[in-house]
């Protein structure tokens, strides 16, 4: 599919040789429990609120919690939906499956906003959508799929992509990065730069920085796998990479890695990050199997909120 607005002539850098950091100080803390929910997964994090999906009994359902405070979102009575992003107005989005759907085909995205939901569907041929990230603007970014069913469309459990998307405006841009068979568009920052992640010659996932109109690489050094979660206004991305043994966070700024692992875990993913530096995610106390996106979940994972001290 011919994109509308796509820049043909694409430079592709591969950063190699990266510095890595020390961690910032952060003060670790739970990012909160959904009531009564059997697990709770942070997937991103604005002004004062943190968005996600909660487990309950046959269904995984997102929310937005603000302090102690969590509202369920569950567009059109689905079966599931995961909210995925929100910006510094309180605009968040996601994707939901309704009663009827497949989990594995039908995604639709999704904005929410004072109540209001939105449908975010890429237009046909596409058979799935999900929306991933919003910047203060309004614009959006996620995932679509041609395909017809899960081996089509294999990126993510609940919302499978092979080509990342940005809506702007009502129009809708295709982001495919060069030679890749998948990709996905994860988040976008006030500036327009957006992250994803993207597998290649049967290797990845591997994460990726869109910025004017270029992609560039950013896989974690020594890493088996990397991901992109996230991208706030100051430029710095945040995500997950995996090593021989386990999973550890990250963030990446002007080319300098910064290796987050939160105490008394077995693993750790960070999933978002906002404008102030303070970061969510998960902390694994025991190893698992990817479930969600590439997020590393375990039988016992509790949701991880991390501030920053200054």
């Amino acid at each position: 599919m011919r994109a509308r607005g796509f820049t043909a002539a694409v430079v592709v850098l591969f950063i190699i040789g990266m510095a890595q950091a020390t961690a910032p100080l952060y003060r670790f803390t739970s990012a909160g429990n959904y009531p009564r929910a059997t697990a709770t997964i942070p997937l991103g994090i604005g002004k004062g609120q943190i968005v996600g999906y909660y487990s309950a009994p046959s269904q995984n359902l997102g929310y937005i919690q603000t302090g102690k405070n969590f509202i369920s979102v569950d567009p059109r009575k689905s079966i599931t939906s995961h909210v995925e992003g929100i910006n510094s107005h309180g605009a968040a989005v996601g994707g939901y499956c309704p009663a009827g759907c497949n989990m594995q085909a039908g995604v639709h995205g999704f904005s929410y906003e004072d109540g209001k939901l939105t449908d975010i569907d890429y237009p046909l041929p596409s058979t799935t959508t999900t929306a991933n990230g919003i910047n203060d603007r309004g614009d959006i970014v996620g995932g679509y799929c041609t395909g017809t069913g899960y081996t089509s469309c294999p990126i993510g459990q609940e919302s499978p992509a092979i080509f990342g998307f940005l809506l702007k405006k009502g129009i809708y841009t295709t982001l495919a990065f060069p030679g890749a068979q998948e990709s996905q568009a994860s988040a976008i920052n006030n500036a327009g730069d957006v992250v994803g992640i993207y597998l290649i010659n049967n290797t990845g996932p591997h994460a990726y920085l869109y910025k004017d109109g270029v992609y560039t690489t950013i896989d974690y050094p020594g890493s088996v796998y990397t991901v992109a979660y996230a991208v706030n206004t100051s430029g710095v991305v945040a995500g997950v990479y995996g090593d021989q043994s386990t999973t550890h966070g990250f963030t990446y700024s002007n080319g300098t890695f910064t290796q987050i692992d939160a105490p008394n875990s077995v693993g750790t993913a960070v999933t978002g990050i906002n404008d102030r530096g303070d970061i969510v995610g998960l902390r694994n106390l025991s190893l698992g199997q990817d479930n969600f996106r590439g997020i590393p979940l375990s039988a016992v994972s509790t949701p991880l909120a991390a501030f920053r001290d200054s």
